[in-house]
């Protein structure tokens, strides 16, 4: 088998093209500085299969050290990185958001940290959970840093339609967006409420 016939097969390969694109982005930022906010959502789309390179990696599945912020943390190590780690965080957390919905939470579902393996059924939702909104906390705070308040809905818009055709396909992915869905709904009705 050549690498070229299977590029598409190896789960979080993807990921590393649309990374290699983000990086790039911010890389040609220097002569035209909005291309830096152009790699949020390409970043996004990286981090949307990213934590599925342990696979690869042979890590063995859901290995704690792709399903979680570390990979984030990674990319702000360098403040010019920023925008990647804005895109990653947020795609990383629609992922680990729909890992939350396994079919069944046990076994290749649960999380794995080295040196210690699976850290059970429990310890492994509060593990994507928590790592869920980190990541989307994180990824969010660091867009709304980076750009005006149009050009930040602008470029969240851009990763909802993303996230919305990511967790529309995958697994656990229609639990999540009621999640998000409710709780998007909520807060704008808070809002209408606290203007009237």
């Amino acid at each position: 088998m050549r690498f070229d016939e299977n590029v598409g097969s190896a789960p979080g390969v993807d990921a590393l093209l649309f990374l290699f694109a983000a990086i790039t982005l911010v890389a040609l930022a220097d002569r035209w500085p909005p291309l830096a906010l152009c790699a949020v959502p390409m970043a996004a789309l990286a981090g949307t299969t990213l934590p599925d390179l342990d696979m690869t990696l042979g890590l063995g599945h859901r290995s704690g050290l792709t399903h979680g912020v570390l990979p984030v943390l990674i990319a702000l190590w360098s403040p010019r990185w920023r925008p990647v780690a804005a895109g990653l965080a947020l795609g990383i957390g629609l992922h680990l958001s729909a890992d939350v919905f396994p079919n069944g939470m046990r076994g290749f579902a649960t999380v794995k940290l080295p040196g210690v393996g699976s850290i059970g059924r429990n310890g492994s939702w509060a593990w994507l959970a928590v790592n869920a909104v980190a990541a989307l906390a994180i990824g969010a705070l660091l867009v709304r840093r980076m750009a005006s308040t149009g050009m930040t809905l602008a470029i969240l818009i851009v990763v909802a339609v993303i996230g919305v055709a990511y967790l529309f396909v995958t697994d656990g992915g229609w639990p999540a967006l009621l999640v998000y869905g409710g709780t998007g709904w909520a807060l704008v009705r808070r809002r209408a409420i606290a203007r009237s």
